[in-house]
């Protein structure tokens, strides 16, 4: 059955993964600005402003089914940077590291859209469009983040 009304919940969901990415890859970038990696810093603040762009795409659509945008990360976001850190710390600031933990991320944030799309009788199509048209981009960073790991 197609729904031309959008279940806010897993809108928000998809908010609260960007909302996890930028603060993951302002992470990164602190960290590879530590590590002399002006390169890598580059791609991490384009990720991040990739999500930034999603959230507001996603945002109105929640809005007109009668919430409120989240500003809120997951809890397994805020556990996955504390990790980040900790690794790369213990890593001795090693840039391969950072990159394999992006990737994860980057998995992570897949998984979430993936889900959502599957939930296709609680989203309008042009959600789900939107939806498939941003997992479609973010793929391609994913991708150019594998190949920066080397993967």
């Amino acid at each position: 059955m197609k729904s031309n009304r959008n279940n806010p919940n897993i809108l928000n969901e998809l908010i609260k993964i960007n909302n996890d990415r930028i603060e993951g890859y302002k992470l990164a970038v602190d960290l590879a600005n530590e590590q002399g990696e002006g390169a890598r810093e580059a791609v991490f603040k384009k990720l991040a402003a990739q999500s930034e762009k999603f959230i507001a795409e996603l945002s109105p659509l929640v809005e007109f089914a009668g919430q409120d945008a989240t500003d809120r990360t997951k809890l397994s976001g805020e556990l996955f940077r504390l990790w980040m850190v900790i690794k790369s710390k213990l890593s001795g600031g090693n840039m391969q590291h950072l990159l394999e933990q992006c990737e994860r991320g980057e998995a992570v944030f897949s998984e979430v859209y993936e889900k959502a799309l599957a939930e296709e009788n609680k989203l309008s199509i042009g959600a789900k469009n939107l939806i498939q048209i941003q997992l479609s981009q973010q793929r391609e960073a994913h991708e150019n983040i594998k190949i920066l790991c080397g993967i």
